[in-house]
């Protein structure tokens, strides 16, 4: 098995669009579940269709060699990185603020 730089860049390539997508996808859930009806509901289908989603590109890039599932798994990686310049490392969670009546009873 030789390794071909072709394969191995468009296996870095889609795995960086499969981890941009799944971490949009968790920035999107997150973003959605304060207002969520049913929060549990929402977390579970997200989860299950993100793991999914990426799991099959990796079995696919498995099938292409191991080389590519290596070079996927990185752009996923790289993927996670570009996520948190995009979408910011950190954001202060939506809670409301704190009943000011309460704070004479402590």
């Amino acid at each position: 098995m030789e390794f071909d730089p072709l394969t191995a860049m468009i296996s870095l390539i889609i795995g960086t669009v499969v981890g941009l997508g799944y971490f949009a996808g968790l920035w999107i859930t997150v973003l959605r579940l304060p207002q969520s009806p049913r929060p549990m509901v929402l977390w579970s289908l997200s989860a299950l269709l993100r793991v999914a989603g990426a799991t099959t590109v990796f079995v696919v890039l498995l099938r292409w060699g191991t080389t590519e599932v290596v070079a996927g798994l990185a752009g996923f990686v790289l993927a996670r990185f570009a996520a948190t310049a995009i979408w910011g490392p950190m954001r202060e969670p939506k809670m409301p603020p704190p009943d000011k009546s309460r704070e004479g009873d402590q």
